[in-house]
């Protein structure tokens, strides 16, 4: 990542591939097999659009996530395995997104911590 935006480097070092945030700035990505999953900053999308996303091997975008939690965006790219995305969201909730296609699989909301 060099100046908010994704490169992929050729095999001298320079800049084969590059790819502009959606919004504002990419915050974190993670690569998985083929692909790369992007967490962008969530100011700056338009309401309702998730600030995660998959681009392919060529850095074009595969999907966007079907996000859950409309007010709750993604603060952490956690882990990839089973073929499932398993990301947090702001709140501590934990997403599972089908890692092909972005489609919302599971949620599980942290118990309270007891007082």
């Amino acid at each position: 990542m060099l100046e908010g935006a994704l490169y992929c480097l050729g095999p001298f070092g320079s800049r084969a591939l590059r790819h502009e945030p959606l919004a504002t700035a990419i915050l974190e990505f993670r690569r998985g097999p083929l692909c790369t999953y992007v967490r962008e900053h969530p100011y700056g999308l338009l309401p309702g659009v998730p600030n995660l996303y998959c681009l392919d091997g060529a850095h074009r975008l595969a999907w966007m996530a079907d996000w859950p939690l409309a007010t709750d965006p993604c603060a952490r790219i956690l882990d990839e395995r089973n073929g499932e995305l398993i990301a947090q969201a702001a709140s501590g909730a934990m997403v599972r997104l089908d890692a092909l296609t972005g489609r919302f699989i599971g949620l599980s909301v942290p118990a309270a911590e007891a007082i």
